[in-house]
């Protein structure tokens, strides 16, 4: 009923649709803000509250106001050339010559020099932003070798290397520290093409500076995401075009489709920014990437099948109005079904805990509902007030009832049209599953058993490291590397232990407390080749374990008040840190699993004094840890509620338990198989760089591919019962498959051609995921819809798979027609 009113809308006031959707774009574009002022950025920060590594942060901030663990800029001076390292010219050249004009770009003084008596054990040369300068909103502090406290630590071990580092205030994907970072980046680069002269302000030759630090790696991330984007949505549209012509040879029946799914996407992301702007959803930045592409290939199968049953309405006679009510009642009821399982499965992923994925099910899920309404309304208001002209330069030259045959002229173009290579392969297809259906569904699990077995065994092999995402050539991924040359993989990202004994006054000018921490950071030494740790900074030991000069007492003296600074709590004296430093990244695999063992075993290493301590753990591989913790039972949980849901959607069109079932099954099969795949490739490309996939591609890719996967077979089960009821069980299922091979078949080309637009980008992670989504659409398109599931649909009806056949009702094949007889031997 609502399908039949819906046709007769569109076929009788198509004008009134366009002019609707028109007036709805007009109103909400003008009146959205700028998608930048209204998306958050980060990663660790859309954990939930209650996660441990948040907590600590919360509690880090409260005990240490003065180190803010937000985000770095990290310059590396270096001097990798002969053997004595960096030379005196080249510290003075940091000294006098860097640090200053990096207090000049931030708008700040430099720091006075400290005093020399002991009571100046207290100034450093660090120095704190002051509120007048241009970036002093975001620069915290700027520390380098001369500083007191930790000046020792930033020059490296082997004496070729020493670190600037530049503390922000702001968060590492802040858009605040771009400006600040690419002046910071023009200096460094002015540097190197300042010819010698007499003031000294010269590069020294053979000294080397890099770009580090988390701000500049969320510099780049930004950076990149937004090309990325602008490559997928616009590698997206191209593609889309050059298909759709490509299959129908016909430029407007192509651009109907285009139309649609343009003012689809433009209208949901400008309702998207208005509802964020107001606080009634929140939006990641990158979440336009995976809405742009979802509604693209969604919109253009919609636009597809009903082009596909308008063509046949108009060639078994009916007018160009009775074919487009005639299309929406009949493939009306498969349309939505097939939308409601996008639709519900992805819109599972609003239960997630990472807000990433709550959020992306949500913006997705709302993009996919407009696209739906926009598909059922406006597509066929176009193809209404197009008339017989989308078919432009093949138009049929008659349109009423009585002259049903709808004639073209005949030209290289449309005799290669009528030569259609997918049709064509499709009747070749259905001819096989006829004679051989055993041996069709045997080769159909044999093709993608390898792969899923792959793709079984490294489902959990995952990579969590950020600059993995980034090409090898952007400014923080050389510069990381330039830090891990000469210091410990872990010194970009260390773990910051803090420990709470409320019976302890670690500021007491008493031994006993800094004698706790010595014991503690002791055992930690002992067992430091065990837990993967290079070196541990703790009250009692504020420099690590480096080789130090002796001290006179005045200065044991000074360096124990600068610990006492640095690693108690000012407001909280019952408060201390350790600073530890793994050996490996602190992103790689390897470190989460070593951190998991140090939080193990460190209560366990307490001197008993601090038995009763509460232990917390900052930083980025606890952040991980989290992270790990979160989206893996974000995995488990979405993969249940999506299956769920996409089983409930399909048992409302086709009522078959026992069939609705086989076609989830299927389409796992081949989820398996399109990771073991994907796993393979990027290994193959790369065997020693490759730890893993991205840790987001097996989620989106589950939530998206059977969503999809499972439209194809709507469209093909819903075919087969229409078909079945005039050709017979057998028959059926041979027509069904015959007459929508070609149109299913072009739409996954379509979506894969889509998906694949993801690797438009620089990002390692979005090439993972395009080339999974593009390969899993294929696999469903080419193997699971027109081989796996007719095969055992013939099998299925004839009674042929014993118990099976017989709980769903199938003794023997009980068709009449000649094909029916047929038995397969084999």
């Amino acid at each position: 009923m609502v399908f039949r009113i819906l046709g007769e809308l569109a076929a009788r006031r198509a004008p009134l649709i366009v002019v609707a959707w028109v007036i709805a774009l007009l109103c909400a574009i003008p009146l959205a803000p700028r998608w930048t002022d209204v998306v958050q950025n980060g990663e660790f920060a859309f954990l939930p509250d209650d996660a441990p590594s948040r907590i600590a942060a919360a509690d880090f901030r409260k005990a240490f106001p003065d180190d803010m663990l937000t985000s770095s800029l990290v310059l590396v001076v270096r001097r990798e050339s002969g053997d004595s390292g960096l030379l005196q010219e080249d510290r003075d050249f940091i000294s006098q010559v860097i640090v200053p004009r990096l207090h000049d770009i931030v708008g700040i003084p430099m720091p006075k020099q400290a005093a020399e008596d002991d009571a100046a054990a207290t100034e450093t040369t660090e120095s704190p932003a002051t509120p007048t300068g241009r970036y002093s909103a975001i620069v915290h502090k700027i520390e380098w070798f001369e500083d007191r406290k930790l000046g020792d630590l930033l020059v490296s071990e082997d004496g070729q290397a020493s670190l600037i580092v530049v503390s922000l205030k702001s968060e590492f994907l802040d858009q605040a520290n771009e400006p600040f970072i690419d002046e910071v980046e023009a200096y460094i680069d002015e540097l190197y093409h300042t010819p010698v002269d007499a003031t000294n302000r010269s590069l020294p030759a053979g000294l080397d500076i890099a770009v580090s630090g988390s701000a500049t790696f969320g510099r780049d991330m930004m950076r990149e995401s937004l090309q990325s984007a602008k490559a997928t949505e616009n590698l997206t549209i191209i593609l889309v075009i050059v298909l759709l012509i490509v299959i129908y040879r016909a430029p407007l029946l192509a651009l109907i489709p285009l139309i649609t799914v343009a003012v689809s996407t433009h209208l949901t992301m400008a309702l998207l920014a208005i509802a964020a702007k107001y606080g009634i959803v929140s939006l990641f930045n990158g979440i336009e990437t995976y809405v742009t592409v979802l509604v693209y290939g969604a919109g253009i199968d919609y636009g597809l099948f009903l082009m596909a049953r308008y063509r046949e309405e108009l060639d078994d006679g009916a007018t160009i109005e009775e074919a487009v009510m005639k299309t929406l009642a009949n493939i009306g009821p498969a349309l939505c079904t097939s939308a409601g399982t996008s639709i519900f499965g992805i819109g599972m992923m609003v239960f997630a805990e990472f807000g990433k994925f709550r959020q992306a099910g949500l913006a997705i899920t709302f993009g996919l509902s407009i696209c739906l309404i926009a598909s059922m309304t406006l597509t066929p208001a176009i193809i209404r007030i197009l008339g017989l002209w989308a078919f432009w330069p093949n138009m049929p030259t008659r349109k009423s009832r009585m002259e049903s045959n709808i004639l073209v002229p005949q030209n290289w173009m449309t005799r290669l049209q009528k030569a259609n290579l997918l049709q064509a392969a499709s009747h070749r297809i259905a001819g096989l599953l006829e004679t051989r259906p055993w041996t069709m569904w045997i080769a159909s699990i044999l093709l993608m058993f390898p792969f899923s077995v792959i793709g079984f065994i490294f489902v959990s092999v995952l990579s969590y490291g950020l600059l993995s995402e980034l090409p090898a050539e952007s400014t923080s991924v050389r510069g990381t590397t330039a830090v891990q040359k000469h210091f410990p993989a872990g010194e970009v990202g260390p773990v910051y232990v803090l420990i709470e004994a409320d019976q302890v006054d670690f500021r007491s000018r008493s031994l006993s407390p800094e004698k706790l921490i010595t014991e503690l950071t002791d055992r930690l030494v002992e067992k430091r080749d065990e837990l993967g740790l290079h070196s541990i900074r703790s009250l009692s030991s504020p420099k690590g374990q480096r080789d130090q000069r002796r001290l006179t007492m005045s200065e044991r003296t000074g360096q124990r008040k600068l610990a006492r600074d640095y690693y108690v709590s000012k407001v909280n004296t019952s408060v201390t840190k350790l600073d530890l430093i793994f050996k490996n990244d602190p992103f790689d695999i390897h470190s989460i699993q070593e951190f998991r063992q140090l939080r193990a075993e460190l209560p366990n290493l307490l001197p008993d004094d601090l038995k009763d301590a509460a232990i917390s753990y900052v930083g980025p591989t606890p952040d991980i840890s989290d992270l790990k913790d979160v989206t893996d039972r974000d995995q488990i949980r979405i993969d249940v509620l999506v299956l769920v849901s996409v089983y409930l959607v399909m048992m409302t069109l086709l009522r078959r338990p026992g069939i609705c079932a086989y076609l989830i099954i299927s389409v796992f099969y081949s989820y398996m198989a399109t990771l073991g795949i994907t796993h393979f490739v990027f290994w193959f490309m790369n065997p020693e760089g490759v730890t893993g996939i991205d840790w987001k591609v097996p989620l989106f890719l589950f939530t998206i591919l059977i969503a999809v996967g499972v439209d194809y077979n709507i469209f093909l089960m819903a075919r087969i019962d229409e078909e079945q009821k005039v050709h017979g069980r057998v028959r059926g299922i041979i027509v069904a498959l015959d007459r929508t091979g070609s149109i299913i078949s072009s739409c996954g080309i379509i979506m894969a051609g889509t998906f694949s637009s993801l690797m438009a980008g620089s990002l390692l992670g979005m090439d993972q995921l395009g080339l999974a989504l593009s390969v899993g659409t294929l696999l469903d398109t080419f193997v699971v819809r027109p081989i796996m599931v007719p095969s055992f649909m013939i099998l299925l009806v004839q009674g042929r798979l014993g118990w099976i056949s017989r709980i769903a009702g199938y003794r023997h094949a009980q068709d009449t027609t000649p094909a029916a007889e047929g038995q397969d031997s084999r």
